[in-house]
């Protein structure tokens, strides 16, 4: 009988689960919002009981719609932040996410501790980062720190729940916990940054494809799926995405960029030595199918950006055609500030050119030229290879941005919109690891749509436009850390009865 495989992706925005036969077709899908996300100013947290049962009742709902026995479950979800679990394997409070911002006062404070983890390891931490964030509980709350016995990853916090073990695999882990050059942990992280603990606090580390468990009979009472049933940690949902975007698995494909919550911008490389210097808040892991490794950036402020306007001006229409104009946004809306390009907790939004006859139209698509401005530096700065970009996420499915986002990049764009992108990377990944699959492309299939750049005035105007943009930010950044300040003082001043 052809094999199934199950995926799940736990992700910032939705809990999504899809099923796929072993020739790359959608047999199931099910999906479920994020009720688990607590936003309280720079405080962005999630339930982690609530997480679990959404994650379990997503794949329940995914594995009744096949009748087909399943092979195998492959399981990723949001990255970067700190899902802290006590010698019992509960929750130690809420996790603090990757959108946590309280950690950035850590990072304007720790410049050279900072520049002295990043030389030894190649990466170099922010405020999303699990080390820096268990600095701030350690600090900041004492009898909560004392009280963890293991720092997770959500899908770690996920692999635990599902099969009662504690594993870790290393693309996503040693970026902040060791050197993704040698592959191994760096036990000199933790005393450069002041943690009175670190390493031990870590799952075991395996190698991708080796980080597998059986599920738990309670897990499969939960979801109706085999007690036993092998489920696989997969590389953490950015490069699954990355992989079901084509990144390394479709040919012709040279970069690619995720418009989530946030957004993704990358790139896969053969050799280490030929990346180019990258920001401060670059992140490079080794590639989950082949030898190589993805340079990426990694963006607070993605399509979140858009959520966050339509907030705070009345009548922002919800997909505008282009509305070209004198409008410049910089788009550091997240209270964290912007981790890439752009490397800064101070960062903060601006918008320049408004008056009186601004019209929410305008608004609207400026805060598309914003994010595609920031999608063309990321891959200037990371010099990609040549050929097309593939465009995901939620944002790919406008085809008037993905129009702007080809005749300001020059580059051929394929759009890849909708859920399945994550899910299908995740399915290329088990069927190398679970399957033994020579050929996982079948997974990932063809783009919807290939966009050719457009030239002559709309080409001049983009490029006149994003000139001004950089020039604009290379103006406003010094000021970012006074405007911080200025706000702490506002705020105090607000407290006094």
């Amino acid at each position: 009988m052809a094999p199934v495989l199950l995926c799940l992706d736990s992700g910032t925005t939705s809990v999504k689960a899809a099923a796929f036969d072993g020739h790359g077709r959608l047999l199931a899908g099910a999906e479920r919002p994020n009720g688990a996300l607590h936003r309280d100013g720079l405080r962005v947290e999630q339930d982690m009981d609530l997480t679990r049962d959404e994650a379990l009742a997503v794949l329940r709902d995914c594995a009744a719609q096949v009748t087909e026995p399943i092979t195998g479950l492959i399981v990723t979800g949001q990255g970067d932040g700190l899902w802290s679990v006590d010698s019992t394997g509960k929750p130690v409070g809420r996790a603090l996410t990757w959108l946590d911002g309280r950690a950035r006062g850590l990072v304007a404070g720790m410049a050279q501790a900072l520049d002295t983890v990043q030389a030894a390891t190649g990466s170099r931490p922010t405020a999303a980062s699990a080390s820096l964030q268990l600095l701030w509980v350690q600090r900041n709350d004492p009898a909560r720190h004392v009280r963890i016995a293991h720092a997770l990853r959500l899908k770690e916090w996920l692999f635990l729940s599902l099969t009662g073990r504690l594993l870790a695999e290393p693309t996503a882990l040693l970026p902040v916990w060791g050197d993704w050059r040698s592959g191994a942990l760096a036990t000199e992280v933790p005393y450069i940054l002041g943690l009175s603990r670190g390493l031990e606090l870590l799952p075991e580390l395996v190698p991708m494809g080796a980080a597998r468990a059986g599920l738990s009979a309670t897990a499969a009472q939960a979801t109706g799926l085999p007690q036993g049933l092998p489920v696989l940690i997969g590389p953490g949902d950015v490069q699954a995405t990355l992989i079901g975007l084509g990144l390394g698995s479709r040919q012709g494909v040279a970069r690619a960029s995720i418009f989530g919550t946030s957004a993704i911008h990358a790139c896969l490389v053969d050799e280490p030595a030929t990346m180019p210097q990258a920001p401060a808040g670059a992140m490079i892991q080794q590639f989950a199918l082949q030898p190589g490794y993805l340079c990426f950036h990694p963006c607070f402020n993605g399509a979140s950006v858009l959520h966050h306007l339509s907030r705070r001006f009345a009548d922002l229409p919800a997909a505008p055609e282009p509305q070209y104009s004198s409008l410049i946004l910089h788009p550091f809306l997240e209270p964290g500030g912007e981790r890439a390009p752009w490397t800064d907790p101070f960062a903060t939004g601006a918008l320049f050119g408004l008056n009186a006859a601004t019209t929410s139209a305008q608004i609207a698509w400026a805060g598309r030229e914003a994010l595609a401005f920031v999608t063309h530096a990321s891959h200037a700065m990371m010099r990609a290879p040549e050929g097309a970009l593939s465009l995901g996420g939620g944002l790919a499915g406008d085809k008037h941005f993905a129009q702007f986002v080809a005749t300001l990049t020059g580059c051929t764009v394929q759009r890849s919109p909708g859920i399945h992108a994550g899910l299908r990377g995740l399915a290329a990944v088990a069927a190398r690891f679970l399957l033994n699959a020579p050929d996982y492309a079948v997974w990932i299939g063809s783009p919807q749509q290939s966009i050719a750049p457009a030239t002559g005035p709309i080409a001049a105007y983009a490029d006149h436009k994003y000139r001004l943009f950089s020039a604009l930010i290379e103006a406003a950044a010094p000021f970012w850390a006074g405007l911080s300040d200025l706000g702490a003082e506002a705020e105090r001043l607000m407290e006094i009865p």
